[in-house]
């Protein structure tokens, strides 16, 4: 960050007065090794409990930041991603209450350079701290976000010049997700309403997509949960309770060793750009579905 005066100066600010944030945006993909970045903000996720905005106030109070207006809004489009969209209405900024998190959701300019303050839109800091790294930022190790989760705060519409660290994060998110583990699971219930109230407003998982009978949510650093309503088709043969989406390297090679193992594939692998996932039926009869990278 030698090269982005002031960006050091704006972390030095949080550090000082006790802020807890994770890194994300830029200077973490940066921070994570991506190729022809140039930081011109800092972006962080803080902790959004009242004693720690009301911290990172006072912080913004003494980078001397204000908040102009801005003549568009964020919208979520139909995949799930974050959009900024310019409609030309021109919208105040809210005064700042350290008991609402989403009036701190604002670009702060300062002297010393921007700070982009997202409390909420790329994941919640509660949720994505326990999978962040401590990394060199401007030469003191700080906590950044992990290579899905600065993935996954992205917003369209995207750059050119964002593609190498999008390649770059990419690839990393994948090295980390070939490790064996947990990368989906899934309900099919008579009692959809109220299951997916426990996972979003009891357990706080973070909605990422919802369709009529369908909702997504994310769980840990790059598995979903998801839970389909017994009237969706394309999941009745969900009936043997949560499915567990078994991460793998290669689910191609996986399933002929299974197929040669004499189980039952239930249905054919399915492909997005950057995983592939299948599903089978264990020795007991249990529904199981194996996850890991496209490899198409």
């Amino acid at each position: 960050m030698s090269d982005a005066p002031g960006l050091g100066a704006l972390i030095a600010a949080l550090d000082e007065r006790g802020v807890e944030y994770l890194i994300t945006g830029s200077v973490a993909a940066r921070a994570h090794g991506a190729p022809d970045v140039e930081p011109a903000d800092v972006d962080i996720i803080p902790a959004t409990d009242s004693t720690n905005l009301e911290r990172l106030a006072a912080a913004l109070d003494a980078l001397g930041a204000e908040m102009k207006p801005e003549r568009g809004e964020w919208r979520i489009d139909a995949t799930g991603e974050r959009e900024w969209v310019e409609d030309g209405r021109l919208r105040q900024p809210r005064p700042l209450d350290p008991v609402d998190a989403a009036t701190f959701d604002h670009a702060f300019e300062s002297p010393q350079g921007r700070l982009d303050v997202v409390p909420e839109a790329a994941g919640r800091y509660e949720n994505l701290r326990p999978r962040a790294a401590r990394l060199n930022v401007d030469g003191i190790a700080r906590w950044v976000a992990s290579p899905t989760d600065v993935l996954a705060g992205m917003t369209k519409p995207r750059r050119p010049k964002d593609a190498p660290r999008v390649r770059h994060l990419r690839q990393l998110a994948s090295a980390a997700g070939g490790r064996a583990g947990v990368g989906f699971v899934g309900f099919r219930t008579s009692r959809f309403d109220a299951m997916v109230a426990l996972f979003r407003d009891r357990i706080g998982l973070d909605v990422i997509r919802e369709a009529p009978g369908a909702t997504w949510f994310r769980l840990g650093s790059d598995a979903e949960l998801h839970v389909y309503a017994d009237s969706d088709p394309d999941h009745a043969f969900f009936t043997t309770g949560p499915v567990i989406g078994l991460r793998v390297s290669d689910v191609d090679a996986t399933r002929a060793a299974l197929e040669a193992d004499g189980l039952r594939m239930l249905t054919d692998v399915e492909r997005t750009d950057t995983a592939a996932w299948c599903h089978v039926e264990a020795p007991d009869g249990t529904v199981l579905e194996i996850i890991g990278p496209s490899g198409g």
